[in-house]
């Protein structure tokens, strides 16, 4: 028995001991492999964004102006002996003597209308009227105008609580605005006293002729006076101005983070802005004075054209944007807009488009990449 043990513990040592004499290794348990390690690569920073804009534009007004104007006689200057006067109640003019009657300087082609003309003085007056192109309807606005804009701004600089860049914008707004209000004005009344050397007038309506023959008065006046009427002309009709504009903003912002995702932005810059206006109107105008039974109506005028203005100004304006997500946000602000005048002028008349105050409210919405 003790024989059999050691023979059974010397095969063991042999066991083990052979591979080392052989050059042989015990063979290793096979390692586990290292997990893998991948890092994350930031996503790129945003510093573009377009943007999509509604665009209410108010306080944009236009001046309707050199509005009126009639003058349908003309009684010629004061002095002068042998000169064609005509008024809007009668005339005095060369007759065919030449205003030379046997050495007396007068003239039987005269006439007038109103017996309120031959006030009983041994004096003839007549009356020319005038009112003067100079009316005026200012500040019309028909708000709000309305309009659209791209936007597209590049960020510059970044800080730890503010952002910086470039904006442009290319804009369109479409105007339109109309006055149809009725307007008053001074008419001017020429008044001139023609002496009538006793002879007794015939009753209102008498018309001489150039051949005569007639009862002859004075071909000079002796004298003449000029009354302001105040608002005795009366304008009516219409005036519309419709225009195309668009526009073009180019400046810098700063973007300041308020709230989450609540931010308020500034910018301001420079405004190009190119118009097509078509200017219309239409206009009767009359004068009044019940004092001599006067009531004179012009001709229905009108007139209508098209002209393009290019313009330079200026603009500043803030606005609110909030995130909807990493690359949406809905932005809400206002700008106020100087980008000067567009005359229009139509036979005299004129329509003045003023950019140069303007308020624009916008609502849209910005894309960030």
């Amino acid at each position: 028995m003790k024989i059999a043990l050691y023979i059974v513990s010397v095969v063991s040592v042999v066991m083990c001991v052979a591979p080392l004499a052989w050059g042989q290794t015990p063979a290793a348990e096979p390692a586990q492999a290292a997990p893998a390690m991948t890092l994350e690569t930031p996503p790129p920073e945003m510093v573009n964004k377009i943007g999509l804009n509604y665009r209410m534009g108010l306080n944009i007004t236009v001046d309707f102006k050199k509005l009126g104007g009639l003058a349908l006689s003309d009684p010629g200057p004061v002095a002068g002996s042998a000169v064609n006067r005509n008024y809007d109640d009668g005339y005095n003019r060369v007759d065919s003597t030449g205003n030379n009657h046997g050495g007396f300087i007068g003239t039987w082609y005269w006439g007038y209308q109103s017996s309120s003309s031959a006030p009983g003085n041994d004096t003839l007056v007549l009356q020319s009227y005038r009112t003067l192109p100079n009316a005026t309807s200012n500040n019309r606005q028909d708000d709000p105008q309305h309009g659209f804009e791209i936007t597209y701004s590049r960020e510059l600089y970044r800080a730890k609580n503010w952002r910086a860049g470039l904006e442009a914008a290319l804009g369109y707004t479409r105007l339109s605005i109309g006055d149809s209000q009725t307007l008053k004005n001074t008419t001017y009344r020429t008044n001139d006293a023609f002496a009538l050397n006793g002879v007794v007038p015939p009753p209102g309506g008498y018309a001489g002729t150039t051949n005569g023959p007639g009862l002859v008065i004075s071909s000079m006046p002796s004298g003449r006076a000029v009354t302001a009427l105040v608002r005795t002309a009366t304008i009516t009709g219409s005036r519309d101005l419709d225009a195309d504009v668009f526009t073009l903003r180019l400046g810098p912002y700063a973007e300041v983070p308020l709230y989450k995702k609540l931010s308020l932005i500034f910018s301001g810059g420079l405004t190009l802005a190119v118009g097509r206006t078509d200017f219309s109107f239409r206009e009767d105008v009359e004068i009044s004075d019940p004092a001599y039974g006067v009531n004179l109506v012009s001709q229905h005028r009108t007139g209508s054209g098209s002209q393009t203005d290019f313009l330079v100004g200026g603009y500043v304006g803030g606005s609110l944007a909030y995130a909807l997500t990493k690359q949406l946000s809905l932005v809400v602000g206002g700008q106020f807009q100087a980008a000067g005048q567009a005359v229009n002028t139509e036979k005299s008349k004129q329509a003045i488009l003023d950019l140069g105050k303007s308020v624009i409210v916008s609502i849209g919405a910005t894309f960030s990449f």
